[in-house]
């Protein structure tokens, strides 16, 4: 009989049962202050992180909750990111799944998530196949390291047509994923599909996702590291109104040299949007002080290009400075106290000058 108790959750049985619990709480205090050309300046405090990992309001509360008993799993994650009265809970994915023959087949049905052909982040953390449906990923034991599979699942908008749907309609929305783990390397690559009835008026389009990682620099280099990810949207609608939104992409790559008293971090991302291209950059330098302790500071910088693009005669769209001061108490639980200065060209002889204040608390358990 195998009893195990897990953060107050408790599970008993005859079988080979395990419990994991986990979860994050990020929120703060955020002041901002806008300086618009022509414009009296607009102010505004509010209860918020605002790290671009947090969601649009108050803050993320997270809550995961993995059970599994011999071959059979569940994976729950309970997420909020707003707590005004009229926000509903948000359950970010709720499924169960099996190993098969020997862990070669995992076969996940539910509302899905923990996606193992996500982009991963730090800038694209969106997945293509977190819908309601089933998911198949055959792992073969000739083949280690190896991914491959498919997911069959509900459309990925909201609007979609009102006739009967068929069985046609269901699978030309299916995604396609395949990754591949090497000593030296890591790939995934995910494509949607995109079917005849999930819009009814135009075609959001087929999605690709995908992230490449080296993992060789850091054998020869401790703490070097180099990676790529990227989300392309809207494929296949090019004979279609060329102002729709869908139509676009957008593509990252890092360099990190972290050893052990600095992390040093380069960001390039190039994307497309409906009317111009936008090329972004982010340096960014922090020390270790103590081991509970850095400073340092983030750069950020922004050009837009394309005939059409909104702001025109100008040398660039923005460009912002960001120091930061942080205190790690444990992995994964610190507080950041974080200034902003942002300058951007709203027009030829229009700007706007952003100061910000946020002061981070983020606790992980």
């Amino acid at each position: 009989m195998t009893v195990l108790a897990v953060m107050g959750l408790y599970a008993q049985t005859t079988g080979n049962v395990t419990v994991e619990f986990s979860g994050e709480m990020k929120t703060g205090v955020w002041w901002r202050r806008w300086d618009v050309t022509g414009e009296e300046p607009d102010e505004i405090a509010e209860i918020k992180n605002d790290d671009g990992d947090s969601g649009p309001s108050e803050g993320r509360a997270r809550l995961n909750l993995h059970i599994k008993k011999d071959i059979i799993g569940a994976k729950v994650r309970f997420e909020q990111t707003a707590w005004k009265t009229t926000s509903p809970n948000v359950w970010s994915f709720v499924f169960a799944y099996g190993d098969f023959f020997n862990n070669q087949l995992r076969v996940a049905t539910g509302k899905l998530g923990e996606s193992p052909w996500a982009a991963g982040g730090p800038d694209i953390y969106k997945e293509l196949d977190d819908k309601i449906g089933v998911r198949f990923e055959v792992k073969p034991a000739i083949v280690p390291g190896l991914n491959v599979g498919f997911v069959l699942n509900t459309w990925d908008e909201a609007t979609y047509s009102t006739e009967k749907m068929t069985l046609v309609d269901i699978l030309q929305e299916t995604v396609l994923g395949v990754s591949y783990t090497h000593d030296y390397f890591h790939v995934r690559f995910c494509w949607r599909l995109d079917g005849e009835a999930d819009v009814i008026t135009l075609q959001d389009g087929m999605q690709m996702m995908y992230r490449v990682e080296e993992r060789i620099l850091g054998k020869m280099v401790p703490g070097l590291q180099l990676w790529a990810n990227g989300h392309w949207m809207g494929i296949g609608t090019e004979d279609q109104d060329p102002d729709y939104a869908v139509r676009s992409y957008v593509n990252w790559f890092y360099a990190q040299y972290a050893p052990e008293n600095f992390t040093a971090q380069l960001r390039l991302g190039y994307a497309k949007e409906v009317s111009y291209d936008e090329l972004r950059m982010k340096a960014s330098f922090y020390y270790n002080i103590l081991s509970w302790l850095s400073a340092g500071v983030a750069v950020n910088f922004s050009m837009r290009f394309g005939d059409d693009k909104p702001v025109k005669d100008v040398p660039f769209h923005l460009i912002n400075v960001e120091p930061q001061v942080k205190m790690t108490f444990a992995p994964g639980t610190y507080v950041a106290l974080v200034y902003l200065y942002e300058y951007e060209y709203l027009s030829s002889v229009r700007s706007k000058q952003t100061n910000k204040i946020n002061l981070r608390t983020v606790f992980t358990f």
